[in-house]
């Protein structure tokens, strides 16, 4: 409705609407995690190949070169290069394979496993430069953008007190051979990374709880959203209340229909009528096959009448089974004699008007 627009969020989101935002893929998450793991994954990996990796590289082509007949030439050129891919191959792949797990485990850890159809799928809103406009100058891309200079200053931060600090053994690294080159070189980005990493998940940690208010904000319902949804999820009780009257009705019927079936009616001629079946070698007990009380009683007697079904009056017993014994239930032990009694005369009755 056009004036519900105007009403304030002050209602907590619903079970109901969280799924539903699960369902369509928007749920609270920091896009920080997956890089911030990466990074600190990757100068563990560096510090390792470049520091450590190199030197057990090199001795390896050194010994290569050792062992062939070496002759400088197009030929041992590609070899050489070949067997470098190679080793190197084996080293990076298993890495690339890792990178891509972490960016997944940063997302799984944070949400659960999500797939969601309409988070993929093309929206022509999305390609409205004007909704675009809006999203560009709007509270979140402004937290973005925060969070982006905070992490380049703390990065531009660290760089510049690392090589401040070395810049006298970086001098120097003129006069060092290939292999203490690339081994400090190493050290360097690792020291730098993994001071980042730390950083950047304390970091990530702030900003998952900031993006679960924002996503909870975002979700926000007003009181008219929240009767909607009851609606929804329970039914508009007028329809509902429609609804169980024709039920009622339905079943009203039926059980008219199954008055024919019946051998007596028992009754307490202003008020209850009971209906009776029992056929002898099929049924342990008689079964109550209609009841009704008022109109319905008034029904069951006008269709009894109408087939031919006898109309017994027994007050107290037709209150008793009318209040005790549901609709196709047998009757209790404790009626069993005065039906019985009732039964047999009736078919004695029927009996003598055949004979």
């Amino acid at each position: 409705m056009a004036g519900d627009s105007f009403q304030e969020k002050t209602e907590q989101p619903t079970e109901k609407r969280l799924e539903d935002a699960k369902k369509k893929g928007q749920v609270a998450q920091s896009k920080e995690l997956s890089p911030c793991l990466i990074i600190l994954f990757l100068s563990i990996f560096l510090y390792f190949s470049m520091s450590q990796g190199f030197n057990e590289m090199f001795k390896i082509y050194v010994s290569y070169v050792k062992n062939v007949n070496f002759d400088l030439n197009i030929s041992n050129i590609q070899e050489i290069f070949s067997f470098g891919l190679f080793k190197w191959l084996k080293i990076v792949l298993p890495v690339f394979g890792l990178v891509f797990a972490l960016s997944i485990f940063g997302n799984v850890v944070q949400t659960g496993f999500i797939f969601s159809s309409e988070a993929i799928g093309v929206k022509l809103e999305k390609l409205n430069p004007l909704e675009g406009l809006k999203k560009l100058l709007s509270k979140r891309s402004a937290v973005e953008v925060l969070k982006s200079i905070i992490k380049i200053v703390i990065v531009t931060y660290i760089a510049y007190n690392i090589i401040l600090k070395e810049l006298p053994y970086m001098l120097s690294l003129s006069s060092q051979d290939i292999k203490s080159i690339v081994g400090y070189c190493g050290k360097a980005i690792f020291s730098i990374a993994l001071k980042v990493s730390i950083i950047m998940l304390f970091i990530t940690c702030l900003d998952f709880f900031y993006q679960k208010w924002q996503h909870k904000k975002d979700l926000m319902m007003t009181q008219q959203e929240i009767k909607e949804e009851y609606k929804e999820r329970e039914g508009n009780p007028l329809i509902k209340s429609r609804i169980r009257s024709l039920q009622r009705e339905m079943s009203r019927r039926r059980m008219i229909e199954d008055v024919k079936k019946a051998d007596v009616i028992v009754t307490n001629p202003t008020t209850f009528a009971v209906a009776l079946s029992y056929k002898i070698g099929e049924m342990p007990a008689p079964m109550v096959v209609a009841k009704g009380a008022g109109f319905v009683s008034e029904k069951i007697k006008e269709v009894a009448r109408k087939h031919g079904i006898p109309l017994v009056e027994n007050k107290p017993l037709a209150r008793g089974l009318y209040y005790s014994v549901k609709i196709g239930a047998y009757i209790p032990e404790q009626f069993y004699v005065v039906v019985a009694e009732l039964l047999a005369a009736i078919y004695k009755e029927k009996k003598t008007v055949t004979l």
